[in-house]
């Protein structure tokens, strides 16, 4: 029995789509949807056309549809920033419960929770209490502020 081009053909677009389509199914992110639709198209074409025409054609369609449809999908999927206790935290002025030296943590208290307060490293000061300081940044489980002048904090 002879086996001709378009039999190979249409089993080789055949692998390839349900290759593509198994990884598109077992990956969390689009990465092969294009490819098995340009499989499929050449799948459907491949009975009628030369075999570069239906390598032109997987090309062109999985070049398109990745050109056409990816920022969209991107943008459906919601991949964007996800803020964290860090970025409610950072830049808010609050006051100071306890006093703060360079050897010493104090505590301040944001959102009726009370944290232990650290100076920035580079800070020799001594903050009293009941002064406004800002919160620099989050270091392990302890809140790093940094003073801020009476003129400032008014």
């Amino acid at each position: 029995m002879l086996i001709n081009t378009i039999d190979i053909m249409l089993w080789i677009w055949l692998v390839i789509f349900v290759i593509t389509i198994i990884l598109e199914a077992v990956t969390q992110d689009f990465i092969s949807i294009w490819f098995s639709l340009g499989s499929l198209v050449a799948l459907i074409i491949c009975s009628w056309v030369d075999l570069w025409v239906e390598i032109i054609v997987f090309s062109v369609v999985s070049l398109v549809t990745l050109i056409l449809t990816r920022p969209f999908l991107k943008k459906l999927m919601g991949r964007g920033v996800r803020n964290t206790n860090v970025d409610e935290f950072v830049g808010k002025r609050v006051v100071l419960q306890h006093k703060i030296t360079k050897y010493e943590p104090g505590e301040i208290k944001v959102n009726g929770i009370e944290y232990t307060a650290i100076l920035l490293e580079d800070s020799n000061d001594t903050i009293e209490e009941g002064s406004v300081v800002e919160i620099v940044t989050l270091k392990g489980n302890k809140v790093v502020v940094k003073k801020i002048n009476d003129k400032e904090g008014e």
